[in-house]
């Protein structure tokens, strides 16, 4: 099973993903906390390209194969790896460290794979989720 959704640019848009996560999430057999953390990653990362890539437009989809869900991201924005290691600091206290970093932290900590690729200009982020 194969789903789509574009989205523009815009904090507005952020709304269309709840319904759009969760036709996804239930077709793959995945509910609950591992449902709702998943679709905590996806919007993290989403609203991440939103404020910072300066992309045109967002697509995703999402792919169910037996007992995984792969949810992909891809923007035209400028490019950026959330795979890498987060360079955020989490022993300083957060009054004393600067603004950023914990939604890469958030989205390896949420989803069971997160995989980056970058192809012909495009931002290609690749979320996976393992059935309950």
């Amino acid at each position: 099973m194969q789903y789509q959704l574009t989205l523009k640019p815009t904090k507005g848009e952020l709304v269309r993903l709840q319904p759009f996560i969760a036709q996804a999430t239930e077709a793959a057999g995945i509910t609950g906390k591992q449902a709702r953390h998943l679709r905590l990653a996806v919007e993290e990362a989403v609203a991440n390209v939103i404020n910072y890539s300066q992309c045109t437009a967002i697509a995703l989809s999402a792919s169910v194969e037996e007992d995984r869900l792969a949810l992909t991201i891809d923007d035209d924005g400028v490019p950026f790896d959330p795979t890498e290691e987060s360079a955020t600091d989490l022993s300083v206290p957060a009054d004393e460290r600067p603004p950023g970093g914990l939604g890469i932290i958030l989205m390896h900590q949420m989803t069971d794979s997160l995989s980056y690729e970058r192809i012909d200009g495009h931002n290609v982020l690749t979320l996976g989720k393992m059935k309950d």
